[in-house]
Order: structure tokens, then sequence, then C-alpha cells
């Protein structure tokens, strides 16, 4: 096979509401390289976590160019879509052939989504077929037709077509699961995105389960700028620089900064995840011990997964998708956390 060919890389575009995180993955001789690179948008652009379809194609491009990626000469794109009509939900089928499952689902399909079926493109994946129990267990996905083409909107006015759409939910579950390897534990995933984020909890011969929760970065600098009465640009940019790599100043929760992030976090996040663990005990049980790991850029504030682990009371860690690649080799990049959709997504064709 010629080299050229090889090389060609694979890219996850994570269109977020703060910025746009683009991982890629070059096959090379005996490795694979992985390049990634982020664009934020401008702050006024970001402050209602809906930016326009320009702003996100123009993020697109700087993050190409800041990894080196041409993303007309690539192998294929996977974009990540959420929001809340896109829907993630473990379903049971009455025992039948695969092939069966896609026609079966266009009647069972309405009395699962609360939509309208007509109006949504629907996906699914067979998890298991248990002859005994004379049922099928299928994981479907939904999102509404018209919230699809306005979130690829950005890639189209740059001449691009999406090779794979995949909901984040999926998305962040996969890259966990590459990172567990082998291990055959229960995943426990909370993504902080800008406007909300997602929890996603995978554990063989369970239920798979995703939740949206109304809760982002977004939040934490409105606490904050609430909280010292400045600007929410101005907020913004103090977390920017608290979670960098170097922040020039001591991050220190028992300052006023910290503090606001610390209520915000007890009175609105931690509230809502105890909400949604406690409804999983509806579904199946929870692992034991309960362990959690939280991504995006919110992840890197120093010392929030333990915050976060007290508030909790039971262990949260940072989760890096950088962390275990199999010493691929690694493009100069700030950051870690906030890559976990976007290596999920490039994942998904490794």
């Amino acid at each position: 096979m010629r080299a050229s060919l090889v090389s060609r890389p694979w890219v996850g575009l994570d269109l977020g509401g703060f910025s746009v995180k683009l991982f890629a993955l070059q096959p090379g001789v005996g490795t694979v390289r992985v390049l990634a690179a982020e664009a934020a948008y401008p702050v006024a652009a970001a402050a209602n976590g809906a930016p326009a379809p320009e702003t996100v194609a123009q993020a697109i491009s700087a993050c190409a160019a800041r990894a080196g990626v041409s993303l007309r000469a690539m192998h294929g794109i996977t974009v990540g879509i959420s929001g809340a009509d896109v829907i993630v939900k473990q379903i049971q089928l009455p025992l039948m052939d695969e092939a069966e499952v896609g026609q079966a689902l266009r009647f069972e399909a309405r009395k699962h989504l609360p939509f309208d079926p007509q109006a949504m493109v629907i996906d699914y994946q067979v998890l298991g077929r248990y002859v005994s129990e004379r049922r099928v267990d299928v994981l479907i996905a939904a999102v509404a037709r018209e919230h699809l083409e306005r979130h690829l909107e950005p890639l189209a006015r740059l001449d691009l077509v999406a090779d794979i759409v995949d909901a984040a939910p999926l998305a962040l579950a996969n890259a966990v699961a590459h990172a567990a390897g082998g291990d055959r534990g229960a995943l426990l995933l909370l993504d902080i995105g800008h406007a909300a984020s997602h929890l996603t909890l995978f554990q063989r011969g369970e239920p798979f389960f995703a939740r949206r929760l109304d809760f982002g970065g977004r939040d934490l600098t409105q606490a904050i700028a609430a909280e010292l009465q400045v600007p929410f640009e101005e907020a913004e940019e103090w977390k920017l620089a608290a979670g960098s790599d170097e922040p020039g100043f001591r991050v220190d929760w028992a300052g006023r900064e910290l503090h606001a992030v610390h209520e915000a976090l007890e009175d609105e996040l931690v509230d809502e995840v105890r909400r949604s663990l406690a409804f999983y005990r509806t579904l199946g049980p929870l692992p034991e011990p309960l362990r959690l790991q939280i991504s995006g850029g919110t992840a890197r504030l120093p010392g929030i997964a333990e915050r976060l682990g007290a508030l909790l009371e039971f262990p949260v860690s940072v989760f890096d998708p950088f962390a275990d690649l199999g010493g691929a080799a690694r493009a100069r990049v700030a950051g870690g956390p906030q890559f976990a959709q976007a290596a999920g997504l490039a994942l998904r064709k490794s």
C-alpha cells in the first residue's frame, strides 16, 4: 500500500458551544500519530452557547491549520452531535433476526421517542441477543432532522461532508472504553461542556445510560461574574487562565472565584448527578465501588475533581484521552480532558 494512502488521517470534530476540538489519528509505519487542536470562538459568540455557522466554520479551519491537517486530504470525518433533541436510549425488542430489527424499529420508535420519528434521523446497534429470554437489546440514537442539518451547516460552508455523525454520549463512551482497554469494569463519565453536560454509564451486561444535564462551564463563569460583580467576559478570562497549563497566579479554592464555583457545583451539578444515578437504580444496579471520571474544558480547573469527589462522596478523577494511546506520537496541544468527545469520534474508525 502506498505511503500517501497509509498516512491520511481520520478526523473527529467536536463542534462545541465554546470551541471546536479536532482530534486526528494518522496511521504511520508501526505507530499512529495523534494530531489535536482547539479553536475557541470569540467570548461574545460563545456567551449564549449558540455561535453562528460562519463562526464555527472559521474555528474548524483554524483547528485544521493548527493541527497541520488538510481537511480535503483526510481519510474521513466524524462529527459529534448533541442537544436536547438528541436521544440515546437502550430498548428491548422481541427475539428476532438482526435483519428484522431495522423494520421493527419503524414501529417501536414511536413508543420510545418524545418526537415524531418521521421528523428524526434514527440509527441503532444491536447490543445482545438473549435466546432464553426471547429478547434483543438494541441501542437507538435519534436526532431531529432539522437539528442535524443546522449542526452540519458549518461543514457545508467549507464544502465538507461528514462521513459519520455520532451522538455525543456514544462518542464519550467510546473514548473511555478505548482508554480502559481490556478492563471490563463500569465506566462512568461526566463531560462538562460549555452550555450543558453529559453523564454516561456503561457496564457490560447492564443498561447503557446517558443523560444530558442543563449545567455547563458557562454556569460557572456566570457564578464567578455574579460573585465578583464583573462582566461575563472578565470572569471567563479568569477561568481560562486558572485552567491553563501555567496559570500565572495561585489558584485558591478559598478565594472568591473558586468559592463561587464550589457553590454552583454543590447547588446545581451535584444534585443533577445524584438524581441521575438514583434514576439509574430503577434500570439496573450501580457499580460498586462507584468511581467517576470528568472531562471537558472545566475539568482543567485545578482541584475540581477532588472538590466534586468530596461533594459526591465517592472518588472523582480527570479523564485525559491522551494518557493511554499506546505510545502514539502527539502534536503539542494544551490540555487534554476537553478532547474526550473528539477523541471518541476519531476512534470510531480507528
